[in-house]
């Protein structure tokens, strides 16, 4: 009887723990941290890969949009994207979070590494995804 009672108390621990990590894996490491978006015109966030952007599109022309800051959090050169923690980004009507994007040309990567500051310019590409078209490191 106490084997069986010990068993029981041991695999319920264990669930809540695994439990627990789960729930926690959404509010750090590479992940997406959308505290700041608007998430008005997009129905489901829960899984934002391939995430069509056109209802955050901005119909101005490709030149009036402005620099953001941010800060690198990751590099992924295989794939052309980068993740950047940064603050709005006006022409894409997003607010401060953290976020992996596509970029226009690997050769920006090349610039850059985690924990650099940044100012970059995001563009909404002809698929409709948020893309990385220009990139500076600041001193």
């Amino acid at each position: 009887m106490k084997k069986s009672l010990f068993k029981t108390i041991a695999v319920s621990g264990f669930a809540a723990l695994a439990m627990s990590v789960h729930a926690d894996q959404g509010s750090s490491g590479k992940g997406m941290d959308m505290g700041g978006m608007k998430t008005g015109c997009i129905k489901n966030t829960e899984n934002m890969k391939g995430m069509n952007m056109d209802c955050m599109r901005n119909n101005k022309p490709a030149k009036a949009a402005s620099m953001s800051d941010g800060e690198v959090k990751d590099v992924d050169k295989a794939n052309k994207r980068i993740t950047l923690k940064h603050g709005p980004i006006e022409n894409m009507h997003m607010g401060p979070m953290t976020m992996a994007f596509s970029v226009k040309d690997s050769a920006l990567l090349s610039k850059v590494k985690a924990g650099d500051k940044v100012k970059f310019r995001v563009q909404s590409g002809n698929n409709g995804v948020a893309t990385v078209t220009s990139l500076t490191v600041q001193k």
